[in-house]
């Protein structure tokens, strides 16, 4: 009869030998979990774990692999010293194409390749036949975060695009907005944010019925007490519509606009880290 060889074993949930329990080189298995065990010493002894059901995963003594698994959709991360962990991925883009058979204004559920519709508000880019809509109720209302409505029918035979960028919080951050002056009063509030942000670069573009457009760059930085500003790119169709400058007031950065007519439209676009 052949003679059987058994390991130095444990059959209680999680034992774990000591340098103590084994010699250098000589095994033992916890066969609870199936797990073996040796001791090693590269200098000073120590017990590793060995086998395919490990409590831990270290690779080359230089990968550490977190014990339980992440929720849906993270990613692993590296904190640059041999442990990695699970987090939220970075940027995530997304496209979803609906191709519109009869008039509708509410798009919703699964489009074209069977992707429900799912946005981060305010980080979604609709475009119906190829041209970029405006949001905020001008173009479109993100209803909730899986429902757009158009404020205009789209009709048989229209495309409607929907890109998504979702967790946003390390992207350079756009935002557009269209201001209405009546009147040419001097320094008049056109774009503001917290001394918190230190930067932000504007793209400024005003039109008038009868004196044409006018566009610029501007970037505007702060110390928490002044503001610091450069004005570059002017192009007009006229004459100058505006004249603009900055300030902090009451802990805000202001980039402030005296119209050279009266109901001046101004679109500003601008992009700042969040």
């Amino acid at each position: 009869m052949a003679t059987v060889i058994q390991f130095k074993r444990s059959a209680t949930q999680n034992a774990v030998p000591s340098t103590g329990d084994l010699s250098l080189g000589e095994l033992a298995v916890n066969t609870y979990h199936g797990r073996f065990y040796t001791e090693k010493n590269d200098g000073s002894a120590a017990v590793v774990e060995l086998g395919s059901n490990p409590t831990s995963l270290t690779i080359n003594d230089a990968y550490s692999f977190p014990t339980s698994d992440g929720s849906a959709n993270q990613v692993l991360k590296t904190d640059g010293s041999g442990t990695l962990s699970f987090a939220n991925a970075g940027n995530v883009y997304s496209t979803f194409e609906y191709s519109v058979t009869s008039n509708q204004t509410v798009f919703t559920g699964n489009d074209d390749n069977g992707n429900s519709l799912s946005y981060t508000s305010g980080g979604e880019n609709v475009y119906l036949n190829g041209v970029k809509l405006i949001g905020g109720g001008t173009d479109y209302t993100t209803t909730n975060s899986s429902t757009i409505t158009l404020t205009e029918n789209a009709v048989s035979g229209d495309t409607l695009v929907i890109n998504n960028i979702s967790n946003t919080s390390d992207l350079v951050e756009g935002n557009r907005r269209e201001s209405s002056f009546s009147a040419t009063t001097a320094d008049q509030v056109l774009q503001q944010v917290a001394t918190s942000i230190k930067s932000i670069r504007f793209f400024v573009t005003a039109t008038h019925a009868s004196a044409g457009t006018h566009s610029c760059d501007v970037i505007i930085a702060n110390d928490g007490t002044n503001a610091y500003y450069s004005q570059f790119g002017d192009v007009h169709t006229g004459n100058s519509l505006f004249t603009l400058s900055a300030d902090v007031n009451s802990g805000n950065m202001r980039l402030l606009v005296t119209p050279a007519n009266t109901n001046t439209t101004i679109d500003t676009f601008q992009i700042r880290h969040s």
